[in-house]
């Protein structure tokens, strides 16, 4: 069962302002991908925001996500929502912009500076509450999990072209 968060504060009208922006943007900034690789990407996000909140953060106890370490009705848009679609911008603008060699590895890192900030902000509001954690392993996952898209994104549209000429 879905539960509903603990306490209704800053930290849940936070996810919404987030959520109601993100959702906004991706209106806004129309797919340059096909559709098929756009909901791979999605997915990907999902996923690896899923495992790593629940490996970090309820396994091993690192820090608080809304309010305790049990996911609840909050955790799930996170998860479900905000963390795929600031994926899909991170993807949206590589392809747009057609980084390539150095420009993807900067690209890389001023999106790992940026969601390290963004989360600094978010654990401002109470979103996360660091308990053995801290903003430098997040870069370190952010600038992780981003070269993983990176590659994943490579793959998927080289996969997707092959199937597409045959």
């Amino acid at each position: 069962m879905l539960l509903l968060p603990v306490h209704f504060d800053e930290n849940e009208w936070f996810v919404i302002i987030v959520l109601i922006s993100l959702i906004i943007g991706f209106i806004v900034f129309r797919i340059v991908l096909p559709s098929v690789i756009t909901v791979a990407i999605l997915i990907y996000f999902a996923s690896i925001g899923k495992w790593t909140d629940y490996v970090i953060g309820i396994k091993f106890k690192q820090y608080l996500a809304l309010d305790t370490f049990k996911q609840d009705l909050y955790d799930w848009l996170c998860l479900g929502i905000a963390y795929p679609l600031v994926g899909y911008f991170f993807v949206y603008f590589m392809v747009r912009w057609k980084l390539k060699g150095i420009f993807t590895v900067i690209y890389i890192l001023v999106w790992s500076i940026m969601l390290a900030f963004s989360e600094w902000v978010a654990s401002l509001f109470h979103v996360f509450i660091y308990i053995g954690w801290n903003l430098m392993y997040s870069f370190i996952v952010y600038l992780s999990v981003l070269t993983l898209c990176f590659c994943y994104l490579k793959f998927i549209q080289r996969l997707y072209y092959e199937l597409i000429e045959k």
